[in-house]
């Protein structure tokens, strides 16, 4: 690129000289056979990529996603509360779940959006809980949907380690004519990668 910027500033001198030098001596012949040479290099040294080619990449898609959790909660206990049966048609799902804002909740071990199932147990109980393993922050996603449902401190009914699993914590919340809990267990991979499998449920008192 900066040979043709050079060559396109020198062929004007040269261009200039041959004039000069050939148009005097009369052979316009040669002068019109160097003059076509030079205008063919410069020209070839203007062809230039179209802008842009070598700078812009294409952007990576975020993931977005409609599937809100706490809404998903809240609709289950609005189910409950009222005394409707849980049908598994209308709730059970196989996919990802977000946050308010569409991003999905934790990314699993191999980088992709993190998959939830969402399972009726019952016609007065449902659970939902994260496939995989991944960066999940459950204190986050819990205090997520306590404030979607309104509750606070004072609505936690009692909070303990499962007597059979020393490895699962559970939160239990009085709703008064439904209970919600959360159920956090700590696991690992077969590779020896540890996470946490949430599990949250929603049921009739």
């Amino acid at each position: 690129m900066i040979f043709f910027v050079i060559l396109r500033s020198f062929s004007k001198e040269c261009m200039n000289y041959i004039a000069q030098k050939y148009y005097r001596s009369g052979d316009k012949a040669w002068l019109l056979m160097v003059s076509v040479m030079l205008i063919v290099l410069v020209s070839c040294g203007n062809k230039t990529a179209p802008a842009g080619i070598e700078s812009v990449m294409p952007e990576e898609s975020q993931f977005h996603a409609d599937n809100d959790i706490a809404m998903t909660v809240c609709s289950l206990v609005d189910a409950v509360r009222v005394g409707e049966a849980l049908d598994s048609i209308d709730y059970n799902f196989d996919g990802i779940l977000t946050d308010g804002q569409g991003t999905p909740l934790y990314t699993d071990i191999e980088g992709n959006p993190g998959e939830w199932k969402v399972r009726v147990v019952s016609g007065e109980e449902a659970q939902i809980s994260n496939l995989y393993l991944g960066d999940l922050m459950t204190h986050d996603l819990r205090n997520y949907i306590i404030g979607a449902l309104n509750l606070n401190s004072a609505d936690l009914a009692t909070a303990y380690v499962n007597p059979n699993d020393e490895h699962e914590f559970i939160w239990l919340y009085d709703l008064g004519d439904a209970k919600v809990s959360f159920s956090e267990t700590e696991t690992k991979t077969e590779t020896g990668l540890e996470g946490i499998i949430m599990k949250i449920s929603v049921f009739r008192k």
